[in-house]
């Protein structure tokens, strides 16, 4: 994927908390940070690109942005956006972990996983909303030893989020595609606006329909359908965001029926291509 990210945001502390709440949407292009970031969804609707796969949010959802991942949003219209959003440096993690106790293993097993989206229960959202709240209010407290509580609370709070991390993933498998599955895969997005049928990958590689499906389906997590579903969408977007009508792109990337495409691109990105046509002409109001 050929994305021109640019480095945005500048922490000059050891982390920071945002409780942020937008009444409408906000394009953001790809960028990266030096910091790690984490983003708790309370309420709206956003997809967020982490290295170009898109990780689809609902509420409740955490998310993990490892530092130099290259990311963006693309935020819905319809409704409150209203997240937590933490910065915490990789310095600051490492410095207060200990041999066998990790504060950055929450954000070190999304990227090792290539998953970076754990959808939370409703008790353990609020738990972790408090926590953030208790650490706001020991920030701006002129109380002796103030900022002290505020790095043990902080610690305290990565520290939930590596149980949680644990207990989601424990039985999470490592995806890991090689060989034929690979080529499988490059074949695919060579000839987005070709035939994909399972009968034309399955004569092009000399594999049968059922190990194809079944090796497919294990080595890289998705069905060859999702697989080739997601690819397509990814690169309409990009399309569409660099100015093709919808029409269009859903044709260069083979769709001939574009009430099948509308609704493979809502169910991928979790917007219309109107409203992602509508994100990607407004200009920038918060380097998320």
């Amino acid at each position: 994927m050929d994305i021109n990210a640019v480095k945005k945001g500048f922490l000059h502390e050891d982390f920071r908390i945002f409780h942020l709440n937008d009444s409408r949407a906000q394009r953001v292009e790809y960028h990266y940070h030096e910091f790690d970031k984490l983003v708790l969804l309370l309420s709206g609707s956003v997809t967020y690109f982490i290295e170009g796969e898109p990780n689809v949010m609902k509420s409740g959802d955490l998310l993990f942005v490892p530092h130099g991942c290259i990311h963006k949003p693309v935020i819905g219209s319809s409704e409150n956006y209203e997240r937590y959003v933490i910065w915490v440096m990789p310095e600051f993690l490492e410095k207060h972990s200990h041999s066998g106790s990790s504060l950055a293993f929450s954000i070190s097993e999304a990227q090792r996983l290539n998953n970076y989206l754990i959808p939370l229960d409703p008790q353990t959202r609020l738990d972790l909303m408090r926590q953030l709240a208790r650490i706001q209010e020991a920030s701006i407290s002129d109380r002796y030893g103030a900022d002290l509580i505020t790095e043990n609370l902080f610690s305290i709070f990565m520290l939930t989020l590596a149980q949680i991390s644990m207990n989601s993933r424990r039985d999470a498998p490592i995806v890991r595609p090689e060989g034929k599955i690979l080529d499988i895969m490059k074949f695919i997005d060579r000839n987005l606006d070709g035939d994909l049928s399972v009968e034309r990958i399955s004569a092009e590689f000399y594999i049968s329909r059922y190990h194809l499906m079944r090796k497919f389906k294990t080595q890289s997590g998705y069905t060859l359908h999702q697989y080739i579903t997601r690819r397509r969408i990814l690169s309409a977007a990009e399309l569409i965001g660099s100015g093709l009508p919808a029409a269009k792109a859903a044709l260069k990337c083979g769709y001939d029926d574009y009430s099948a495409f509308l609704r493979a691109f809502k169910s991928v990105l979790g917007v219309s291509p109107r409203s992602f046509t509508s994100l990607s002409a407004k200009k920038d109001i918060f380097d998320e």
